[in-house]
């Protein structure tokens, strides 16, 4: 009987320690930021996001290549650089035969996804870049 109560004892303090840690591995590990941008206005863009600080420094840690004007692109952001400010780099083309050229966006990214639309050719002027409604911490930074 006392190896039956032992075992049991052992069950009920690891079952409940299983169950608290489990979701909090699952937060920490899967939960990544999407950042989703509309892009407006040009013909077409490459995009990438640069982290600010941290080991990769200035290096791209996202980027979609060939995105037409009206497209939507969803960039996922691994929470190993979150929280962070980080550089919206754009290489777009005005039109067709236009030669790439370069803009950038700061933007601030902690612990909610972001959508962005915004027109690269004027991509820091308000009323050309907006956030979604809810957005905090960029708005906040804004203002």
């Amino acid at each position: 009987m006392k190896k039956h109560s032992w075992e049991l004892s052992y069950w009920f303090l690891v079952i409940p320690i299983f169950c608290i840690s489990l979701p909090l591995e699952l937060y920490s590990n899967n939960n990544n930021i999407n950042v989703t941008i509309h892009l407006r206005n040009v013909y077409e863009s490459n995009i990438s996001i640069m982290p600010l600080s941290g080991g990769k420094q200035f290096k791209s840690i996202a980027e979609k290549q060939g995105v037409k004007v009206g497209e939507t692109v969803i960039l996922n952001i691994s929470r190993e650089f979150i929280p962070g400010e980080f550089i919206v780099r754009f290489d777009y083309k005005e039109k067709q035969q236009s030669a790439p050229y370069p803009s950038e966006k700061r933007i601030i990214i902690s612990n909610q996804d972001l959508e962005l639309w915004l027109n690269p050719v004027y991509v820091n002027k308000p009323d050309s870049t907006w956030f979604q409604k809810d957005e905090k911490e960029n708005t906040s930074f804004a203002l």
